[in-house]
Parts: structure tokens; sequence; C-alpha cells
């Protein structure tokens, strides 16, 4: 097997480990990961690991290897099921879901449906099931759409719904308008191409002047400026949807906007070396959206069925869009995935270019 494992502490701290496979107990399957999906949003699990437990669900001492320092990132894609001791889950399954940045996998199914399974084991059986669940290709129809795209928007994109819906839902705290940071980035994008669909609010994207040209060009967004421009903008009542996580220019939005800050929407933290949000005096503060926990509540309040649907109305439509300004090539291997992961450290990933990895082979 080999795996990445990361330094908590330190992100650019890195080992390429290679371990002999486990062997299987009773009720247990091997992945076989395919590919996976590289983005800003797996820069947020790290800098979020210990404080909403991203670095548990796949620790590499639950697996028997990695020092105490060490985790692996968690990314998003797919795999096949080479070797099962679980009846229920047959050898040849496709399954799409939550994954270590490795070659491999063994999880321990349960909660079988006709859809998926959750994985049970012992050290995951604590955490939130959104990130425990696989699902089967097979079942879902909508993974035949734009299938080499859906590891990188797919994740990203529901957070994106979410964040329309909770902000919708609140009447937009009483804003005309809602400030995206990051703009480039796929879930902001995301978020832009559904309040953009729902028409209730003016949306502006704040991007670096490197990435104003694609951001504008997607039309996603009413306006789209630039950082050096920020205290340009218009002293109205804003909402702050904050995929950034650089204090700095936290602040500086704050300092501007002060009082017509209506609310702060904490969602990621792109630059992980920025300095931390901000207190402001004078402006509702950040707070951080947990995707998870809202999706929950949706769920309870419209059903599994209702849900789905409501997604898809948006998912869909955006996944075919989103292939005009996307290109994705083939799976490429360990020294490419070790540059783009540079990258995504260092902020400077091309937003047109989706690229899926492997470790097999």
């Amino acid at each position: 097997m080999q795996t990445l494992l990361v330094n908590r502490t330190d992100p650019s701290d890195i080992t390429l480990l290679k371990t002999d496979s486990a062997a299987l107990d009773d009720g247990e399957v091997r992945l076989s990961i395919d590919s996976f999906a590289l983005t800003a949003n797996n820069v947020t699990y790290m800098i979020f690991g210990d404080q909403i437990g991203y670095w548990h669900y796949f620790n590499p001492k639950a697996y028997g290897f990695g020092e105490d320092h060490q985790g692996r990132m968690p990314v998003w894609g797919f795999a096949t099921v080479t070797e099962s001791r679980c009846d229920e889950v047959a050898v040849g399954t496709e399954v799409y879901g939550f994954l270590p940045v490795a070659d491999e996998l063994v999880v321990r199914p349960g909660k079988i449906t006709p859809q998926g399974f959750q994985d049970v084991a012992d050290h995951r059986a604590p955490l939130h099931p959104v990130y425990n669940g696989y699902s089967y290709t097979y079942a879902d129809p909508s993974y035949g759409v734009q299938k080499a795209i859906q590891p990188v928007l797919r994740p990203l994109f529901l957070t994106s719904f979410l964040i329309d819906d909770f902000v919708a839902s609140e009447d937009a705290f009483g804003a005309g308008r809602v400030v995206i940071t990051s703009a480039s980035s796929k879930t902001s994008l995301g978020t832009a191409y559904c309040m953009k669909q729902r028409g209730k609010v003016e949306v502006i994207g704040l991007t670096s002047l490197r990435n104003r040209d694609f951001v504008e060009s997607t039309g996603y967004y009413d306006t789209v400026v630039t950082y050096d421009m920020i205290e340009g903008l218009d002293k109205a009542p804003t909402v702050i949807v904050d995929m950034a996580g650089n204090g700095a220019l936290l602040r500086r939005l704050y300092d501007h906007l002060r009082d017509n800050v209506k609310y702060g929407c904490a969602v990621g933290k792109s630059h992980y070396e920025g300095d931390a949000a901000p207190k402001p005096d004078e402006g509702a503060p950040m707070k951080m959206f947990f995707a998870p926990d809202y999706a929950k509540m949706r769920i309870g309040e419209w059903g599994g069925a209702g849900f789905a649907q409501r997604l898809s109305e948006r998912w869909i439509p955006f996944l075919n869009d989103a292939a005009e300004w996307m290109s994705v090539g083939e799976p490429a291997g360990v020294e490419a995935m070790l540059s783009a992961y540079k990258d995504l450290l260092n902020d400077t990933a091309d937003p047109t270019q989706a690229a899926l990895f492997t470790l097999k082979g």
C-alpha cells in the first residue's frame, strides 16, 4: 500500500509511505482507490482537522502505521471493491466517497442499503455520517453526467447549495447583496451560481487580479472586484461569505463596511497561513458554517427524496455548465499529485484546470 502522510501542524511537511497491505477481517472490504480530486477544500479539511475532526477519519494509527504528529488528508473520489469479506458488498462494485490520499482503503460496511453503505469501523463510528458514507455509482444516474469532474465539484457543490439555501432562508439577513471571497474557488463558484439562479440578491465576487478574467467569464457573479478595490465597494448592507479564511482581508472588509456587515458566513480557509478572522467592533462577526449539520437539518425537514430532488435541480445544470470552463484529464500519478498539492498550499492553482490523481501503479 502507498499513502501520503501529512504533518498535522505543518501541511508542507509530507511523507509518501509504502507498507504491506493489511489482511481483511470478517466483514471488511478492500477498496482500490481509482481516482480522487485535490481542491482548496482539502486544505480546509487539514486546517480544521482537529477542530472538526477531519484528521480522525483516516488516522494512520488506526490502520497500524504513521507517527502521532501525522495525519492523512481526506479527499473525494471513486474506488472499486477488489476484495470482500462482506457478503452484501460484491467485488467489482464502484463507490464514491471520502477517501485518504492512498492507493487502497479497508472499510467495514454497515447500514447497507441499495444505494450504498457506511464505514462503521470503530475509529469512524463516532464521526459524522455524511463523511462515512459510500454510494454505489450504479444506483445514482447522476454519476454518469460529466463523470470526470464529479470528484472535483460534487462535494463542493453540496456546500454551495446549502449556503445559498441558508442565506435565502434568512432573507439574506436584510441585506441586498452577498460578497463572496476567493471568488475563483469552486465552492464560491457553485454558491454564486445558486444565488444567481435564485435571483434574490446581488452577488459580488472578490478575487485576485490574476483570476479576474476567468471569474467574470463564468457569468455567475453580478460584479467581480479585485482585492485592491475593496475600499471602493458601496457601503451597503452586506452578507460576507468567506472561503479564504484570510484575517487581513476580512479586517479590510469590516473596516470598510463596518455595521453594514449583516452576517459573516465562514466556510473555508484556502489561505492556510492567513491570520485568524477578526472580532469586529462593528458589524456581525463571522460564524462557521458546517454544511453536514445544515444538510442533516434540511433532510429532516424535506425528507431524503425531497432533499435529493432540490439538490439535483441545481447540481445537474451546474455540472453541465462547469464543463464549459473546466477541463479534466486522465488521472495523473504521484509526481503530478505532489506538484498539485504544493500549488494548493501556495494558492497558485489554475481554477480552469481540474485534475484527478491516482497512487495506483
